[in-house]
């Protein structure tokens, strides 16, 4: 089990050299040992990095240990640094680590170094690579032979010098060489040119120490994939990690912050800015890297750079979650050893408290906090826990003075919960708007899915079904995982409206095992949710009790109150699809999912449940008639009160149930209610006289005038988008894009007699691409032959990327309509994007 060790070419070995390592290394397979510790020292360049690995291959022949390799970075400046980054290496994520996230520094080395000894009572070999010298080496030293007590792991350090530990016993080995490395190693560096070279002399500037090789690209502003290839194949770099590199120590000499000159710092500060700008500026993969950026990050934070607050959002969805949860950690203990405080990532940890399921935690956290930020984070928590009144309360009292994205967009997500859509749509497009002016891809990411929710709210999935599909290409290209989850979640649910039952509940596993690698226990909750609903909809209600029920115990664990009410609301339903009798318990559920919903300030919850009460009443017969009638009158005040006409349409349907056919619903049956939904939603409901109101109905609070099937493409304008030159985009080569407007046959420009406005089309990037021409280029739409304009589009990356293509009237300057569409960039050596997805070309053109 030591093929986690990593491999230096044999290409500077001496052939005699290894004779010089102990002869007993049998003792690291021993069940108890007085020296549980090898230090292996040598001068720079002496190999102590290959002597470990073939130390621990030597002693471990049949395969029979578990060997961990550890670097010891620069910037671990503290022991438990370490102990985070073996925890990772073990490849345990244990659960009382997100405990930590909020807990006070100085107590996480004892916590840390008992998770440690738990994870290591099995038989391992722990490779410390690169002991500091001094003081910081000996208290890492201790905290490691702490760890190792009571278990069968044993330790091999590496180290420039040899450790004289009081009170502790080592084993220590000098490594020698013939002819010394080191003059190998800057002979080696001397032939280099060319990338490599600047490759070289940049890490050697570099205050970081691990990277990537996109890091590396954007360290030097050229493509480094070659150079750092051929400098590892000549040792003059290492790779601890499979895609991880770092220059041997040999290049590097051991210097410490003090000793420094100021010329040097100055260096070394100017590299951290370039860097730090590329990737505030969009030019640098975040997700291939985040580690090294992180690190950048801690500097920038230490020395109070202005770049720091723009690249921890940036960042952000990397630092979060259960992904980003050492790198967190890693960074609030380092910046509390060099700074003394944390206070620049208390309001993130709280962030990745609360996405990780501990919202109370976090929202205690964020109330000491007086920055606009806390306040939209707790309002962001209170809505997470449900309460809808309290979260809209605490956004009220953020100022706005300055359009904030993040605010427009809760409280737009905040307003669809509570069913409230009365201008949800202005504040979705003032959030996009204000997200496009900060270059905040992310946030524009959550607005676009905020709008995907209230298509699907308002009764159009299609619509929902677009938009959500561009949330989750930009969630993709940023990275977040998290936002990843809750498009397929929601795409899930546009599924399950459309009918496609099967599919949604296959969408929706995979969208809670999702939810589930990022630890987000709410979304794994809401999964669960509508995959019950999905099962309704199959006719299979048995199974959904218990899914439900499931759902309702995870949404108190976390708490989401909001989800809760709505199990309680499904579960007093299901009686009378599953045959029981409908007053065994329905009752209860819809009474305290009534009682839920009107304290978290949820009226589209508290109106369908007064329904469904009433419904429950009038089939139990344990109300009158007049009490009934008044039961259904505060139904529909509160369907009223929420401009919602299908709920409206609902409560009259079931009022007059019982009532003779000459009046005006019949039987339940309202013709009005096909307006509103799609054939299968009403399919059982208009079968089945005394059939229950399908749940698909809660999903949507259809616009008034607007009903299910109104417009049609033969009276719609389409703007049609043609990549000439090239079947697909590559890096740095422009490709000619054509637009032409295409009238339907039902459009009035489509008349032959009709006057025909000029219009402007407009091409705009929201990525790291360039288009010509820059101003609006002027056309007019024909149905037989449309005018067209024609743009220049030269990507700087490869990836996906998205053009806004604007269209106005000449005359007026009117925005007539908006596009977005993709266009998936290759790198434009191997024929397919590393970075996109698949290789289709304005497929949503």
């Amino acid at each position: 089990m030591t093929d986690r060790l990593p491999d230096e070419p044999m290409f500077f070995v001496d052939p005699h050299w290894r004779h010089t390592l102990p002869r007993d290394t049998k003792w690291l397979l021993k069940e108890h040992v007085g020296r549980p510790i090898l230090e292996l020292y040598g001068p720079s360049g002496a190999g102590n990095s290959l002597a470990a690995a073939r130390v621990v291959r030597a002693a471990d022949r049949k395969g029979r240990v578990a060997a961990r390799w550890v670097p010891v970075l620069r910037c671990d400046t503290a022991p438990e640094l370490v102990l985070l980054r073996l925890l990772e290496t073990l490849g345990a994520t244990p659960e009382p680590l997100f405990g930590m996230l909020l807990a006070a520094p100085d107590d996480l080395a004892p916590m840390l170094t008992a998770l440690c000894r738990e994870q290591l009572m099995l038989r391992s070999v722990v490779v410390l690579d690169g002991v500091p010298r001094g003081e910081p080496g000996i208290a890492l030293l201790r905290l490691v032979a702490r760890t190792l007590q009571g278990t069968n792991s044993r330790a091999v350090a590496t180290s420039r010098s040899r450790h004289a530990v009081p009170g502790l016993r080592l084993t220590s080995h000098r490594v020698w060489t013939r002819p010394r490395l080191a003059e190998r190693y800057e002979e080696a560096r001397a032939r280099r040119g060319g990338t490599a070279r600047s490759l070289l002399d940049a890490l050697g500037r570099w205050q970081g120490e691990e990277f990537t090789v996109p890091v590396a690209t954007a360290l030097c502003s050229v493509d480094c994939r070659e150079a750092v290839r051929s400098l590892h194949i000549d040792g003059l770099l290492q790779q601890p990690w499979p895609g991880r590199y770092r220059l041997h120590p040999a290049l590097r000499p051991e210097t410490h912050p003090e000793s420094e000159t100021s010329q040097e710092a100055e260096s070394a500060a100017s590299l951290d800015t370039a860097l730090a700008r590329t990737v505030i500026e969009g030019h640098a993969d975040v997700r291939e890297g985040a580690d090294a950026y992180a690190d950048l990050a801690l500097r920038l934070l230490c020395r109070g750079a202005p770049e720091a607050p723009a690249l921890m959002g940036v960042l952000e969805p990397h630092l979060t979650g259960k992904r980003g949860l050492f790198r967190l950690l890693r960074l609030k203990q380092s910046l509390w050893h060099a700074t003394g405080d944390w206070e620049p990532v208390r309001i993130l940890a709280a962030v990745s408290a609360r996405e990780t399921g501990n919202p109370l935690q976090a929202s205690h956290a964020l109330k000491p906090q007086r920055s606009p930020r806390a306040a939209l984070e707790d309002a962001v928590t209170q809505h997470h826990t449900g309460r809808l009144a309290v979260a809209a309360t605490a956004l009220d009292e953020i100022p706005a003075d300055v359009p904030n994205g993040w605010v427009l967009h809760t409280r737009a997500a905040i307003l669809c919960d509570m069913g409230d859509l009365q201008g949800t749509d202005r504040l979705l497009r003032r959030a996009v708007e204000a997200h496009q002016v900060q270059g905040d891809p992310r946030g524009e990411a959550w607005a676009v899915h905020h709008y995907g929710r209230l298509r699907l709210l308002r009764g159009d999935p299609e619509e929902a079904r677009k938009r959500l599909e561009t949330a989750l290409h930009m969630f993709i290209g940023i990275g977040d995982l998290r936002g990843e989850a809750w498009v397929k979640t929601e795409l899930g649910r546009v599924q399950l409206f459309g009918g496609a039952c099967e599919e949604a509940i296959e969408g929706l596993r995979a969208a809670r095992a999702l939810h589930k690698s990022n630890r987000d226990v709410r979304g794994a909750a809401w999964t669960l949710l509508y995959t019950g609903l999905a099962r309704v909809d199959l006719g299979r209600p048995e199974r959904a009790k218990d899914v439900f029920t499931q759902a309702f115990m995870e949404f108190r664990g976390i708490p989401d109150l909001l989800g809760a009410a709505w199990a309680e609301h499904f579960l007093g339903i299901l009686p009378w699809l599953g045959g029981e009798a409908p007053w065994s318990n329905a009752e209860l559920f819809l009474r305290r999912a009534h009682t839920d919903f009107n304290a978290l300030g949820c009226p589209h919850g508290l109106a369908w449940s007064t329904l469904e009460l009433a419904e429950f009443r009038r089939h139990a017969r344990t109300r009158p008639r007049q009490a009934l009638d008044e039961e259904y009158g505060a139904a529909r005040v509160e369907f009223e009160a929420i401009d919602d006409r299908a709920g409206e349409q609902w409560v009259a349907s079931a009022r007059y149930a019982d009532a003779p056919a000459s009046l005006a619903f019949p039987r339940r049956k309202s013709r009005q209610l096909s307006d509103f939904y799609p054939p299968h939603v009403l399919r059982d409901y208009t079968q089945a006289p005394d059939a229950p109101i399908p749940f698909a109905a809660r999903y949507t609070i259809p616009e008034r005038g607007v009903h299910v099937g109104r417009g049609t493409p033969a009276a719609e304008s389409h703007v049609r988008l043609l990549l000439l030159d090239n079947d697909k985009a590559t890096t740095g080569t422009a490709s000619r894009i054509a637009l032409h407007i295409t009238p339907g046959p039902d459009h009035p420009w489509s008349t032959p007699a009709a006057v025909l406005p000029w219009l402007t089309a407009r091409a705009t990037p929201l990525t790291a691409a360039d288009i010509e021409p820059v101003h609006a280029v002027t056309l007019k739409p024909s149905p037989p032959d449309p005018d067209g304009a024609e743009f220049l589009f030269t990507p700087r990356r490869a990836g996906r990327h998205r053009l806004l293509l604007t269209i106005e009237d000449s005359a007026t300057a009117t925005v007539l309509q908006q596009v977005e569409t993709y266009i998936d960039v290759t790198d434009g050596e191997h024929g397919a994007p590393d970075d996109a997805l698949s290789p289709e070309a304005l497929r949503r053109a």
